[in-house]
């Protein structure tokens, strides 16, 4: 059981909280050290931008992001409210080293670049990926532009979401995406709210 449980019990039940701990232990489990690089990074931005986290101490602050990472509401709706706060940096074009694509993507890029599906995308398992990744072969790191852009893969138009293993969206968390970093801010915030308040955590997300 986490050690903020009286304070989150404010929102939650104890079976529902029982659950979340179970989920946010997963992703612990899963991403390790670049987990707690990514949950500093949101502690930087609570501290700078949302002056009632002074309350809270940052093992508190760590605990509760981690909680909001479980039950905020991730939509393609939320992730273009917050799309100011994509820097453009181009990491995810750059660093990501596996970048899966629809199949119709692949067939329409493939058609308007007039060259062979295979030529550009390989195919593992069910999955369709980009051949040449880390950086990705359509990234110009002269601009830091992509020069298929208009017509870049839904993967890359909806990033940082991602589909978790329950087939639902989720922010894929990166400490070096600031617009990853803004989007768990935000569903942070939104849970702090909720626990100043005893409202449903997931209102108004």
């Amino acid at each position: 059981m986490m050690s903020m449980t009286p304070i989150l019990l404010r929102v939650f039940s104890e079976n529902d909280l029982d659950r979340i701990s179970a989920l946010a232990a997963t992703n612990f489990r899963n991403l390790g050290e670049k987990y707690e690089r990514y949950r500093s990074k949101v502690i930087s931005v609570l501290r700078n931008e949302y002056q009632p986290s002074e309350a809270y101490r940052d093992t508190e602050l760590r605990e509760i992001a981690a909680v909001a990472d479980v039950v905020g509401h991730d939509s393609r709706a939320v992730m273009k409210r917050l799309k100011k706060a994509c820097s453009g940096c181009g990491w995810c074009c750059s660093q990501t080293k596996r970048i899966v694509v629809r199949e119709e993507d692949a067939d329409r890029i493939s058609h308007k670049l007039k060259q062979k599906r295979q030529e550009l995308f390989t195919q593992e398992g069910k999955e369709w990926v980009i051949k040449k990744v880390h950086p990705c072969l359509w990234w110009n790191p002269r601009n830091g532009r992509c020069s298929i852009y208009y017509d870049r893969p839904h993967t890359c138009r909806s990033w940082p979401l991602g589909i978790n293993d329950n087939d639902l969206n989720t922010v894929i968390p990166q400490s070096e995406c600031n617009y990853a970093v803004v989007a768990l801010a935000h569903k942070t915030v939104i849970l702090l709210q909720a626990l100043d308040t005893g409202t449903n955590p997931t209102a108004g997300i």
